[in-house]
């Protein structure tokens, strides 16, 4: 399970509130066309294609934000890392990208916040919400993505430096530990809370990758912030033609 903050400071200086902005219009003249390739089966996922990124169902052809950053240009992890978890919406996962970070892939943000970071001699940055999709390597997991030799979070910038590969600012690195422990939620609060929707559970999980523990039932979880997530979400769905479900 994801445990994390709800607050980012992107390129060091400009902070972003995580559950107040709704997406930026600013260039919004621009018609968005439907992706050409496979089919969707009106779930969210698509066939044959969404582990391999043969064609690019989420691609908005919206311009780049304010910040530089192109809207449409982490597809492609995106689509990968849904395949590989069983994720059912992979769109949601672009619309959490948006609310998180702008796209921004060196974003830092809520330093320190994890309490096994002390106990493994993390720095505060090491215990943070990092890159595109603010999520970092969990200090107390098995896994050994985002993580050095040394066992401590791979903080490389330089995309020409070996370590780029497993570097948390990597965006396939920070899209894959984010998705999979929105997974992990998903689990969990299936678990916890039987008989709710499909629909339902994406936004009580994505609720609790934002504010852990926030979810409470089938119908109460974190609706500041999922509701950010559906604005973005909405938004890039109308753009892409892809189908949305019923949130």
């Amino acid at each position: 399970m994801l445990r994390r903050g709800s607050c980012v400071l992107v390129a060091s200086v400009l902070a972003l509130a995580c559950t107040s902005s709704s997406p930026d219009t600013n260039a919004g003249s621009t018609s968005a066309s439907s992706s050409s390739g496979g089919s969707t089966d009106g779930g969210g996922t698509t066939p044959g294609d969404a582990g391999t990124c043969a064609t690019d169902p989420l691609k908005t052809n919206l311009p780049p934000l304010f910040n530089g950053s192109s809207i449409d240009a982490d597809d492609c992890p995106i689509l990968k890392s849904t395949a590989k978890y069983g994720e059912p919406d992979a769109m949601i996962f672009k619309a959490i990208l948006y609310v998180e970070s702008r796209f921004q892939a060196d974003a830092v943000g809520c330093t320190g916040n994890t309490d096994c970071c002390p106990a493994k001699g993390w720095t505060g940055t090491e215990c943070g919400c990092l890159g595109v999709m603010q999520a970092g390597p969990a200090c107390n997991g098995t896994s050994n993505l985002g993580l050095l030799p040394n066992g401590h979070p791979d903080l490389e910038k330089d995309p020409t430096s070996a370590d780029f590969a497993n570097s948390v600012f990597n965006p396939d690195v920070s899209i894959e530990l984010g998705i999979a422990g929105i997974a992990g939620n998903r689990a969990q609060v299936k678990k916890t809370f039987p008989g709710c929707t499909e629909e339902q559970y994406t936004l009580m999980a994505i609720g609790n990758f934002n504010s852990y523990g926030s979810t409470k039932s089938c119908t109460q979880y974190n609706a500041d912030y999922d509701n950010a997530v559906l604005d973005a979400y909405k938004q890039y769905s109308a753009a892409s033609g892809w189908p949305p479900r019923a949130y």
